[in-house]
């Protein structure tokens, strides 16, 4: 994470900009080739990350006036929810996912804020194993559950 120390962090409501459209067109074709949303348009990019049930903001992730990540989330009555995050591919080795998601943890702690939900899981899925790096885990399966990692170690 140190050589995320430059990164300058920005939050905004969610509104079309060309900049986050663009930099999702280059997230979906890099990360998902040929799964049906690597081909965006701006219509379908406005469905896909505004909601009207909740308050959204997008977090962004700036290196001097580049941007290079954005995190779009839910602002909800006791955390924040990690909606949907695209960044820079050219830039995995940063982790800048990994990174968004402790700016909204950092966000959710000063505005006084219990949780931040990371969204659904799918174990089969090694897109989604980032979600199991972090501690303090809760999973729904009818109750809340704690999510014991070393479960998951022996499937």
């Amino acid at each position: 994470m140190r050589d995320n120390a430059d990164v300058e962090v920005r939050t905004r409501p969610v509104e079309f900009d060309e900049q986050h459209y663009a930099l999702y067109q280059r997230y979906l074709s890099a990360r998902h080739p040929g799964g049906g949303m690597d081909n965006p348009t701006p219509q379908s990019f406005q469905q896909f990350l505004t909601s009207t049930w909740s308050d959204t903001g997008f977090i962004e992730l700036w290196e001097n006036t580049h941007l290079i990540a954005v995190a779009v989330t839910d602002f909800v009555n006791n955390g924040l929810s990690a909606f949907y995050t695209f960044f820079e591919p050219d830039l995995e080795s940063r982790s800048l996912g990994t990174l968004a998601i402790l700016k909204q943890i950092e966000l959710a702690r000063q505005q006084g804020k219990t949780y931040l939900y990371l969204g659904y899981w799918i174990a089969e899925s090694q897109k989604m194993n980032y979600k199991t790096r972090f501690s303090a885990l809760q999973f729904f399966d009818g109750r809340w559950r704690d999510f014991d990692k070393n479960t998951l170690n022996n499937q």
